[in-house]
């Protein structure tokens, strides 16, 4: 059985099968007959492998489904993603049933950023399902946006951004008027330097939220979205987009990470004599990142300045605390 030529995004691990015409698997207590797609469909190799030891010129109902559930929860984007999700709901319920399992599970615990990203890929394999879902889509564009601002995720920032930005659009288009999704679209806006649009979403946001009944909570929220309405319009047009700050942190951390501590050093110092950078992204993380990278490259009272306002803004922060007992 040849590996079709398709865009296999894990060639190690699975191959593609193209079905025969009219080709039907059995599923349920009863076996009901369902047709498969005329579509390549992704079966791991040592399935595919048992299939020929078998004498099995096709692989077996349970390994198309194995394969196909697998694969989409590692590659919710590929090629043909709503027929594998399709074909999950008619011949494989339980995998779904299980993906939704799963995402309940991890909304009930505080988990690491690799969980939070899994539990995205799941939400997003549902939402294949039901296009128009909005809590899916609020969920998904909220959850991106705060993996995004993870500090450990900086490298990965500008594809989680965009996720964010992806999912509250198509939110936006289901309720024009949908305040999360305005107000996340907006901070995205600022932070690909794109302030017009930012002021723009900020004016809906807060002629929506006049439109409303009065409330203690709705004129907090108006004042907050005042004050930064009122920031983007002092600001105007930045030289540099903060996305390009986030990023370049993102660097320094990988610098780090190999060892190379003065390259990280100098940009992490670049960022803090950034005035624009520091009065919207100063951190304890950021600052704490600084004071490490000065550690490692031999300069102790940089470092003690940098753990010290790191303290300042949190003074709970445990790697700061460790380290500067140490110096």
């Amino acid at each position: 059985m040849p590996n079709l030529k398709t865009n296999n995004l894990d060639p190690k691990h699975f191959v593609f099968w193209q079905p025969p015409a009219s080709y039907m698997i059995h599923v349920g207590p009863d076996q009901q007959p369902v047709r498969l797609s005329q579509i390549p469909l992704p079966i791991k190799c040592t399935d595919l492998k048992a299939s020929f030891d078998n004498n099995s010129a096709n692989p077996s109902d349970n390994a198309i489904g194995e394969g196909v559930y697998d694969y989409l929860r590692q590659f919710p984007d590929c090629l043909h993603n709503v027929t594998y999700a399709l074909l999950l709901r008619d011949g494989y319920s339980h995998y779904l049933a299980d993906l939704a399992a799963h995402v309940v599970m991890l909304d009930a615990k505080d988990v690491e950023p690799a969980y939070i990203f899994r539990k995205l890929t799941y939400l997003k394999i549902l939402l294949l399902l039901d296009p128009v879902n909005s809590g899916l889509l609020s969920q998904l564009s909220q959850g991106f946006y705060g993996l995004a601002m993870t500090f450990t995720e900086l490298p990965q920032v500008n594809r989680h951004l965009l996720e964010a930005m992806r999912f509250g659009q198509d939110l936006l288009k289901l309720k024009a008027d949908d305040q999360s999704a305005l107000n996340l679209l907006a901070e995205i806006d600022i932070l690909f330097g794109d302030y017009p649009a930012a002021i723009t979403k900020f004016r809906r946001l807060l002629a929506s939220l006049s439109d409303q009944k009065s409330a203690k909570a709705d004129q907090k929220i108006a004042e907050r979205i005042e004050a930064r309405l009122e920031s983007c319009l002092e600001v105007g047009f930045p030289d540099h987009p903060l996305i390009d700050d986030l990023e370049r942190i993102g660097d320094a951390m990988q610098l780090y990470a190999a060892k190379d501590y003065s390259l990280a050093t100098e940009l992490l110092e670049r960022l803090e004599e950034d005035d624009y950078f520091m009065s919207e992204l100063k951190s304890a993380d950021f600052l704490c990142l600084l004071g490490m990278c000065r550690i490692k490259s031999g300069d102790q009272a940089g470092a003690f300045d940098a753990l010290s306002q790191t303290l300042e803004i949190e003074p709970e922060h445990e790697q700061a605390r460790k380290v500067i007992e140490l110096i």
